[in-house]
């Protein structure tokens, strides 16, 4: 009961440590780089870029091949980390089934064992929600 206590405290502490993150103070604003405006008259005198160069005033678009490599990659990701999940988790069941034999919950926890028939369900559901 006290571990579970100290690890939902730990949980909200690190949940909530964005929280504490530390924002740039004015005291340091003397480094930043100002930028300066240009008078619409001092714009038009601007020499044309040469033929090599290349001057774009927008972001130029990205290819559908990267975005669809982005995507996959991010597919990807979700995939192993589902798998590595699901081995995970089914190391742990077996783990906890081999040092726990007990077919029966604790007293005051319900079961985590998958009920085979209605009847079972039912009386699972009816034991966690208390109806």
């Amino acid at each position: 009961m006290l571990k579970n206590k100290v690890i939902i405290i730990l949980l909200a502490l690190v949940l909530v440590s964005p929280v504490f993150a530390e924002e740039p103070s004015l005291e340091n604003t003397e480094n930043i780089p100002v930028t300066e405006t240009v008078s619409p008259e001092a714009s038009t005198n601007t020499p044309e870029p040469e033929i090599g160069q290349q001057n774009y005033a927008y972001k130029q678009p990205v290819s559908k091949r990267k975005i669809a490599k982005k995507f996959l990659l991010a597919m990807a990701g979700v995939g192993i980390s589902s798998i590595l999940l699901f081995v995970l988790l089914s190391l742990y069941n077996k783990i906890r089934g081999s040092v726990s034999n007990q077919e029966t919950a604790p007293e005051g926890e319900t079961s985590l064992v998958t009920p085979y028939s209605l009847e079972e369900a039912v009386r699972t559901f009816l034991d966690k929600t208390k109806y």
